[in-house]
């Protein structure tokens, strides 16, 4: 134990910024609060009404131990709803220039009618002192350190040391992002609280969070935070609420969802620690001696077209879009046509899905319950001829199918689903039959590939021990229908044909499959040298230091590596963790299509 002087010299050395009158006036505030309470003590036991987010799904955050705990009070000391008075709230909260406080950040769309909700939810605790600015530590979701981040006003810069890459960087703060970082009225718990209460906010009566009584208020005065520069948004509310003993600030919540998207938008402030002593120390970044400095990322650069063969790869990738040969297809209506006797009616379990171990393991629990198609093909064939007479239909018919069997399975959750496994077979089966009546044609093939990969990831967990179990499809047949396509392709270059984005996804595509599921190296490497050979005059150079020039070294080197083909919006996950474990190719139901953007295009939105 350390001695009594020790401790002495250590309080006298420390350089802090605190709030001289913190105790004062929280001692004032709760003696003020105490007499009045005494003199207006309740009759009789009042309810209190619950909070309208404990409705919301927030309400379910397992991020941290704390919860909101939803309960009926019986008896409160203070008679807070008498002598609450919000503009002593407000004359409090200005006077601290020291606070803490944790921020939780969640991104939710649903519950939807297809029983999913996807939630992206993040953390961080924040120290903030007007004297020598913020210091922040994020957390991943496994509640292990991402990054520290320090905003030093004073010495105009910002800081942000990044533990699992082990680097760092420093950037230069403008006067107006000085200004922004004390006066944002989104960011800042002090500045929110002033804006909800000096706009037309509406009393929310009594609740108890963490064990506590407490009081709210509500806002949805848009205008109040973002004046004349206000986004479009179909929901919009900012929610305050105090505690009612010490009428300080416990918890701050802003919720919106923006007009035409399916995800709320909402960010908690909580666990306040109002006045606290903070050391200057705290605001001076300690970067881990070997550390580096982060280097300027050369991935996002510029990839508008640099020469006519690009132009006409980047037009055509446009113009003919991967999978789109047979848009003009209407897909037959399948809605009512029951397979292998599967009840799809039947209840869904509602599932919330936060990152992508818990996507993998919904997917894999599902799979597991499902039949081979192998041991299912020969009785579908048969109620699909039955119904169907899928015996007597053209190419272009069974391809049409395939594409309406595909929206069906995706209808019913796909691989999240115990019932929707018929339709991605149903798929597979027809499309197989196109693909034998119309063997070289490499949009049939595309069309098989797709409907194969829809009900079959490349890979699964065992329940009881994690182990990896790779699907054979991938390594088997997967391979030998893009290894055909790839023979079909250099075919038709030797008599003077020239590859266009198609032709580049399905050869990438057996690259994958070579590399990652066949440990083929030296196959993968010849394929990549075809495609680097053909890059001039097929005009994808973008891809030569994009993916294909690493790919040939790590390959001769007898190394795996991978590249992707497609780009995703930023909302697009957790959900788009639907449609991983696949090839890059894949493209899933139809309202995904639009969204994904060839990696070469990133320019048309400045990706």
């Amino acid at each position: 134990m350390k001695s009594k002087r020790h401790i002495e010299n250590l309080v006298r050395e420390l350089d802090m910024d605190i709030d001289p009158h913190v105790d004062e006036r929280m001692l004032d505030s709760t003696l003020k609060r105490f007499k009045e309470s005494t003199q207006n003590l309740p009759a009789a036991a009042r309810s209190m009404n619950r909070r309208t987010i404990m409705k919301n799904p927030l309400a379910k955050l397992a991020i941290a131990a704390t919860v909101i705990v939803a309960i009926l009070l019986g008896f409160s000391l203070f008679d807070s709803t008498a002598n609450t008075t919000w503009a002593n709230v407000l004359e409090t909260v200005t006077g601290f220039e020291t606070y803490v406080f944790r921020t939780r950040k969640v991104e939710t769309a649903g519950p939807r009618p297809d029983g999913f909700e996807f939630a992206k939810e993040g953390g961080s605790k924040r120290h903030y002192s007007e004297t020598y600015g913020s210091f922040t530590e994020n957390y991943q979701d496994n509640g292990k350190l991402f990054t520290r981040m320090y905003t030093l006003p004073k010495k105009k810069e910002s800081l942000v040391i990044c533990y699992p890459l082990e680097t760092y960087s420093r950037h230069a703060l403008t006067e107006t992002q000085i200004r922004e970082f004390h006066e944002n009225p989104v960011k800042q718990p002090k500045q929110i609280i002033k804006k909800i209460l000096a706009a037309d906010y509406t009393e929310l009566g009594q609740d108890v969070i963490e064990g506590k009584p407490v009081r709210g208020v509500e806002t949805r005065n848009l205008k109040a935070f973002f004046d004349d520069r206000a986004p479009p948004f179909d929901d919009f509310a900012v929610r305050l609420w105090i505690d009612v003993e010490t009428e300080l600030p416990v918890w701050v919540e802003m919720s919106a969802v923006r007009t035409g998207s399916p995800t709320r938008h909402t960010t908690i402030m909580d666990q306040f620690e109002w006045g606290v002593p903070l050391a200057a120390a705290m605001f001076e970044p300690e970067i881990p001696t070997d550390f580096e400095p982060e280097k300027p990322t050369t991935f996002y650069t510029d990839s508008a077209p640099k020469t006519d063969a690009a132009e006409a790869f980047a037009a055509n990738t446009q113009a003919e879009p991967y999978l789109g040969d047979f848009d003009h297809l209407v897909p037959p209506n399948v809605r009512r046509i029951t397979l292998l006797g599967v009840n799809v009616d039947a209840a869904q379990a509602e599932l919330r899905l936060r990152n992508h171990e818990e996507v993998w393991q919904a997917q894999d629990a599902s799979l597991a319950d499902w039949p081979r198609y192998e041991d299912v093909d020969d009785r579908l064939a048969g109620q699909l001829q039955a119904r169907l007479s899928i015996e007597q239909m053209t190419v272009e018919e069974l391809v049409g199918l395939g594409i309406a069997l595909r929206e069906r399975f995706w209808e019913l959750r796909g691989c999240l689903s115990d019932s929707a496994y018929p339709y991605g077979y149903a798929a597979r089966h027809v499309t197989k039959m196109a693909h034998a009546k119309a063997p070289d044609d490499p949009a049939v093939t595309d069309q098989y590939v797709e409907s194969i990969m829809t009900a079959e990831v490349g890979a699964a967990y065992k329940k009881d021990d994690q182990s990896k179990i790779l699907n054979p499809v991938y390594p088997g047949l997967l391979t030998d229908l893009r290894t055909r396509q790839f023979e079909q392709l250099k075919g038709r270059v030797s008599q003077g044909y020239v590859p266009k984005w198609k032709d580049y996804v399905r050869t990438h595509d057996l690259i994958i499959l070579l590399n990652s599921y066949g440990k083929d190296y030296a196959g993968a490497l010849a394929v990549t040298q075809w495609l680097i050979a053909q890059a001039d005059s097929a005009g994808w150079t973008y891809y030569l230091n994009k993916g294909l020039g690493s790919m040939e070294k790590a390959f001769a080197a007898g190394e795996g590596y991978r590249s992707g083909l497609f780009m995703y919006g930023p909302d697009a996950f957790p959900e788009e963790n639907r449609y991983a474990r696949r090839l890059f190719s894949f493209q899933g139901p139809a309202k995904r299509r639009p969204h994904l953007l060839p990696i070469h295009m990133r320019h048309l939105k400045g990706w």
